[in-house]
């Protein structure tokens, strides 16, 4: 009785295939591990959202106070009247590794944005803004946006 033995593995031309499509993925992936561009909005978006809509519930929360607001730069979000960069609870500033791919800026209104005991977009005066929805824009390789209605409601837009 002859018995035939049967080799079994990959030949060379399908390791090569394997190999090259294994060093495609490492160029594409690996950088994006390495690198925070494209993540970092996001991030600064989610944390400014959050910091926007704390300062407007502590302007519906008291209803004999002066106006509640924040001040955006191209660098930071602060309560209103306090500037500074730091990272805490109530303030946001884009770390210094940042600055030069991520910055922030208003559009509808300048530097300050208050609110009223409704939560409506108020201006330092107290005149209503915001009548065409104001934005917060984090810009950096992507450019996201934080949108405040007229009557109030933040969301991302």
């Amino acid at each position: 009785m002859i018995k035939t033995q049967r080799h079994t593995g990959f030949t060379l031309i399908e390791l090569i295939v394997v190999l090259v499509i294994i060093g495609v993925l490492a160029v594409s992936l690996v950088p994006r591990f390495f690198d925070g561009s494209g993540t970092n909005e996001y991030l600064y978006r989610d944390q400014a959202f959050s910091l926007v809509q704390r300062r407007q519930i502590q302007a519906m929360q008291c209803t004999n106070c002066f106006p509640v607001g924040v001040q955006v730069d191209s660098i930071s979000i602060n309560p209103a009247g306090s500037p500074g960069c730091e990272n805490t609870a109530t303030r946001l500033c884009i770390s210094n590794r940042d600055r030069s791919s991520v910055q922030l800026s208003p559009t509808a209104f300048t530097v300050d944005l208050y609110f009223n005991n409704l939560g409506q977009p108020i201006g330092k005066g107290g005149a209503r803004i915001c009548q065409n929805s104001c934005q917060i824009n984090v810009q950096g390789s992507v450019t996201l946006s934080i949108c405040i209605e007229y009557e109030g409601y933040i969301h991302l837009c």
